[in-house]
């Protein structure tokens, strides 16, 4: 259950939703404003609620957002952490638990936003030294090249990761 704060001239209000899927552990806008994605601290699926018009206005609709293989790969008992990068095109996902072939990985999904959201699974990303947790982790607002993911682990280092499309490859 949250409360979701908006103005409107000059007042401001609030209106209250819940949640059966317990309460919000990431929230990220996505690029172009229209949308913003949840993760749910008793659920592995996320939440994307799009606005009917642009915020402040709160007249939206929240839809789940499946992450493909999640719980059948991974055997997590759900989402820790998200991030998204600013083009829209990279979502980075931890999860807590999971079997020990995948306890502590990053995974990372394929994004696309029209007409609404979905997502596919690209990969993993393991960290360095012995029994590593991502921490924190966040992508680089203004990398050109394309998605670059920078992650601090439990085991005490921060690692950056490019996760560049072909289409930026130099020649």
């Amino acid at each position: 259950m949250g409360h979701f704060i908006y103005g409107r001239q000059n007042t401001w209000t609030s209106e209250q939703w819940s949640s059966t899927s317990g309460f919000v552990k990431g929230a990220m806008w996505e690029p172009d404003g229209r949308m913003i994605l949840l993760a749910f601290s008793k659920s592995s699926t996320l939440g994307s609620i799009h606005f009917a018009s642009k915020p402040p206005s709160l007249d939206a609709h929240l839809l789940p957002v499946d992450l493909p293989d999640m719980m059948m790969l991974t055997g997590s008992q759900g989402i820790e952490k998200i991030a998204w990068d600013d083009s829209g095109d990279r979502l980075a996902v931890s999860y807590k638990g999971g079997d020990e072939l995948y306890r502590g990985l990053i995974a990372i999904y394929d994004t696309r936003r029209t007409p609404l959201v979905s997502a596919s699974l690209i990969g993993f990303i393991r960290g360095p030294g012995d029994n590593p947790k991502p921490l924190a982790f966040s992508f680089h607002g203004k990398f050109k090249q394309g998605p670059l993911l920078s992650v601090c682990w439990s085991s005490g280092f921060c690692c950056t990761y490019p996760l560049i499309f072909r289409s930026h490859v130099l020649p």
